[in-house]
């Protein structure tokens, strides 16, 4: 799993090198192929009976929508990070601080509120289970981008 993640975040970096309409489409392109690979992850994680299986995939599908669209901004603003390093000022650091915590805090919000749709329509053990795993996701996600900055930056 980790090579895998290691892969598409390595593309996600060098994908900004190419234009503003091309870097979106790369972003969609690789946002498909992972979230591909990640619902097959969540599928040999979670453990549903038939009876929830309807319910979560369709909340599961709406907030992977809605989760790829912070990503889009989170991916926005690392590509921004990217060129402008070594050359960052103070109120560019702030500013960047300020949006990338925000991010994380929708982020976090989002992945919450559905945990608590996701325990509604199923229940608490599968709702446990989907933040587990989306947090793993998001956790290994994060150290491998920092990783790779810190990497290439040195």
């Amino acid at each position: 799993m980790m090579k895998k993640v290691s892969v598409l975040i390595i593309a996600f970096l060098f994908a900004g090198i190419a234009q503003a309409q091309t870097q979106k489409e790369e972003v969609d392109m690789i946002q498909s192929l992972f979230g591909m690979q990640k619902k097959e992850w969540v599928a040999q994680y979670i453990e549903l009976n038939d009876s929830q299986k309807s319910d979560f995939w369709n909340l599961y599908d709406e907030y992977e929508a809605k989760r790829k669209e912070l990503g889009q901004k989170k991916f926005s603003l690392l590509l921004n990070y990217v060129n402008d390093y070594g050359e960052i000022k103070a109120a560019d650091a702030d500013r960047f601080m300020k949006e990338a915590l925000s991010l994380r805090k929708n982020s976090e919000k989002l992945t919450y509120s559905y945990y608590k749709k996701i325990k509604k329509k199923t229940d608490p053990v599968v709702a446990m289970q989907f933040y587990q795993i989306e947090t793993y996701i998001s956790n290994l996600v994060r150290s491998e981008l920092l990783e790779e900055l810190f990497v290439t930056k040195q």
